[in-house]
């Protein structure tokens, strides 16, 4: 299902991100539940396929954990998906006193907020569920840790 939202409310000089509503793919694969955000956005700005982003993650997850967390069932762990993109020839660009208004408009990116990854594609945030405004802070937006940005 795709649901696109328009704002045009100012935080300051940072216009807020527009809102799609997409599943990256993991009701076509068969897949039900939550803590996939990870597996969500890599989908949604890469193209690949739900399942094999799925099957990928969960082995490296297992690999690195020594099988301790043999499924991502419960959610992607932070190394895991860095260790991920960057393979594949991402680059982490760490912020420091952003916020998610504060990422770039043009392109493909691959946001991290606290407890959360989603896919921001041309200034537009692609996810299952609005979370432009989850983890609120003072400036009403979450905290941007950091985003990835696609081989060049």
């Amino acid at each position: 299902m795709i649901c696109r939202t328009n704002t045009i409310t100012q935080c300051g000089a940072r216009s807020v991100l527009d809102y799609v509503q997409h599943d990256g793919g993991r009701q076509e694969a068969g897949f039900r539940g939550r803590s996939d955000c990870v597996v969500r956005a890599i989908c949604l700005v890469t193209g690949d396929v739900y399942a094999d982003v799925r099957r990928d993650l969960s082995y490296l997850q297992k690999k690195m954990t020594g099988g301790l967390y043999p499924s991502i069932a419960d959610g992607v762990m932070t190394p895991v998906h860095y260790l991920y993109l960057t393979g594949k020839g991402w680059r982490l660009e760490l912020t420091k006193n952003t916020y998610l208004p504060d990422i770039p408009r043009d392109g493909r990116f691959i946001a991290v907020i606290p407890r959360h990854v989603m896919a921001v594609c041309d200034g537009t945030v692609w996810d299952a569920w609005d979370s432009r405004f989850s983890r609120k802070t003072k400036s009403g937006y979450p905290r941007l840790l950091g985003y990835y940005c696609p081989p060049t």
